[in-house]
């Protein structure tokens, strides 16, 4: 997919390319500060989806939609802007979408995932989770750190249960055995939850861990996990299974064997 970003402050371009390097990898994005090498980059190449501020110096990004437009009426127009005044002149030229400044991964997102005119597109999830040996997290390819060993163990023990929820006594159960679930206990599993989101949140995952009336559960559909794909048949995920889950954590033995037996009826 082809992208282009149009915005004459350089900060806001920045943050633009960031947002869209985030959650658009594998397409090519063409950065722009002025009209004229937006219109030269629209000529030489198919633009799929156009990222347009509205205050531009030579004309606004009204007009330069028209013009993207000539050149491929079936473009995506995606006006960012910090002024919401103009949503009826985008609405008449048929946007695609409209995102206030400053602009989110998580807003360019749903931008990219509701296009007026769909484009084939298989967004690269950033967080990759690897739990064939030990338990590790990489986030745009580099690895998760976590504050508290007792934070990453509950992220794992969520990862193991596959989106379902686990109730704040199951975690307890599960961090200290057969000890009683009092107070102070309470008190450090919400440290320990807290200590995981903020770890999360300081490289912009903000969506990973949700809560329900249950507890809290992992969001499967945005993280690439070399366990998931194993279940799902993929070949270089079975292949790369030796045996070894999660070697860490006790409570993930069990898993080891649901794998072993998955294995033998799939190489059956």
């Amino acid at each position: 997919m082809n992208i282009l970003a149009v915005d004459d402050e350089y900060y806001a371009l920045e943050l633009m390319k960031r947002a869209l390097e985030a959650v658009a990898g594998g397409s090519t994005v063409y950065l722009c500060r002025d009209v004229q090498s937006a219109l030269d980059t629209a000529t030489k190449t198919k633009i799929d989806v156009a990222f347009l501020d509205i205050h531009l110096p030579e004309k606004n990004g009204i007009e330069l939609a028209l013009d993207l437009k000539k050149l491929n009426p079936k473009v995506n127009i995606v006006f960012a802007t910090g002024f919401s005044e103009y949503m009826k002149e985008g609405i008449d030229l048929r946007m695609s979408g409209y995102v206030l400044k400053p602009v989110t991964p998580e807003a360019i997102r749903t931008e990219l995932e509701n296009l007026r005119n769909p484009i084939e597109w298989n967004p690269e999830k950033r967080i990759k989770i690897l739990t064939f040996g030990n338990f590790d997290v990489f986030v745009d390819g580099t690895p998760l750190k976590f504050e508290r060993k007792q934070a990453k163990e509950i992220l794992a023990y969520l990862v193991d249960k596959r989106g379902t929820s686990a109730t704040y006594t199951e975690l307890a159960a599960m961090l200290w055995e057969d000890e009683e679930y009092d107070r102070t206990k309470q008190k450090n599993l919400q440290v320990y939850i807290a200590s995981l989101v903020k770890s999360l949140n300081s490289v912009g995952i903000n969506d990973l861990i949700l809560k329900n009336r249950q507890g809290i559960l992992v969001n499967t559909k945005i993280v690439d996990c070399d366990y998931y794909r194993f279940l799902e048949g993929d070949t270089k995920a079975i292949n790369s299974f030796t045996g070894q889950y999660m070697s860490a954590y006790s409570w993930a033995e069990f898993t080891v064997g649901y794998l072993e037996n998955q294995l033998q009826k799939l190489t059956k």
